[in-house]
């Protein structure tokens, strides 16, 4: 894409990635507010449709004009369209929101292993990059249809809205922002990114400065993808055994074992078997977080998503900063500050747990 724009990595970044960035993150937030007093179906056919749009103007682009307006299309589109499917799933299960979003999470993660296979596709079929996106936009045009038959709950903002008396989009905010425990659990999910795509970029800077050939550290990486899939795929049955908070004390001990001993083996095998069980362990902590930040606010799962982007900013300042860390002292030390992911969920869970006990 790069080499057939004419343009540098920086200026690709800042279209692809930066300013597409700052535009979720500024319209976001009062759409999800909106989403929860107005029929939450417009805003995710809305959503779908600006993806289709962004993925069209990409496809079209000859310059970072162009290509900057889709990518910011897609962003926003795809918050619209993925984040508010997310929450409406959690509407429509209230009891079981953890489960629903076990299946959610496995969803994604086979995305994560087919995205770049339909890529390689497109490529060998002659369509290239263009049309890659050509086939998403259909895709996203064809989830459209579906929407607008599909009959989405009212939430709990929603069906009070026409009430006297109903609290502004102010209020529902306000509402959020003093509950500890949305805050909390919002901030362990932000937590429970940090294993899955950041630690794919410092994971290759180690194993390659470790000696391992190209081909070993692309094996060893696509086995974290297989445990990821693996153990998203095993939250649901486990949930029908034990607790959600059970389970995210399990398998936050489990990755903490698993990440320390893979964070000093060097050679390929041990190396990409470890990887498989943390990638596993950690595959539960954003699912069963995110439904626990959902269950503090009840009804209202698009202030939940509103309220999420205020760690947007946090979680961009620890990937900078650990970005410094690997600068300065190696990309080992940077990964292994990313032990803060198990260890927070972990105790916070186990706080949980304990507290629960305590009132129960």
């Amino acid at each position: 894409m790069r080499g057939e724009l004419g343009v540098s990595h920086a200026a690709l970044t800042f279209a692809a990635v930066t300013l597409p960035g700052a535009v979720a993150f500024v319209l976001e937030p009062p759409l999800f507010l909106l989403a929860d007093r107005h029929p939450r179906r417009r805003f995710v056919v809305a959503g779908l449709l600006l993806m289709a749009t962004g993925c069209a103007a990409m496809a079209l682009a000859g310059g970072l004009g162009l290509l900057a307006v889709g990518t910011s299309l897609f962003w926003l589109g795809s918050g619209l369209a993925v984040s508010l499917g997310e929450a409406t799933l959690v509407d429509l299960h209230p009891d079981a929101p953890e489960r629903v979003l076990a299946r959610w999470a496995l969803a994604g993660e086979v995305g994560d292993l087919l995205a770049p296979l339909g890529l390689v596709l497109a490529a060998a079929l002659g369509a290239g990059w263009r049309g890659a996106l050509v086939g998403v936009a259909v895709a996203a045009l064809v989830g459209a249809g579906a929407m607008v038959r599909y009959r989405f709950p009212p939430g709990a903002a929603q069906a009070s809205e026409a009430e006297p008396g109903a609290e502004p989009m102010r209020g529902s905010l306000r509402l959020a922002l003093g509950r500890r425990e949305l805050l909390l659990w919002l901030g362990a999910a932000t937590l429970a990114e940090l294993l899955d795509e950041v630690v794919v970029v410092f994971a290759t800077a180690r194993l390659a400065a470790s000696g391992l050939s190209t081909a070993e550290v692309g094996g060893i990486l696509a086995t974290g993808v297989v445990g990821a899939i693996a153990g998203a795929a095993a939250t649901e049955r486990l949930l029908r055994r034990v607790s959600s908070l059970a389970l995210l004390v399990g398998a936050s001990a489990l990755c903490v074992v698993a990440y320390g001993a893979w964070l000093v083996v060097d050679s390929a095998i041990p190396s990409a078997l470890l990887l498989a069980v943390v990638s596993a362990a950690a595959a539960p902590m954003y699912p069963l977080t995110i439904a626990r930040a959902y269950a503090a606010l009840p009804g209202r799962s698009g202030t939940v998503n509103a309220v999420a982007h205020l760690f947007t900013p946090l979680m961009l300042g620890a990937v900078w900063g650990l970005g410094v860390l690997a600068d300065r002292y190696g990309a080992s030390v940077a990964l292994a500050a990313l032990m803060a992911q198990p260890v927070g969920i972990g105790v916070l869970a186990a706080a949980t747990r304990r507290a629960e006990r305590r009132r129960g």
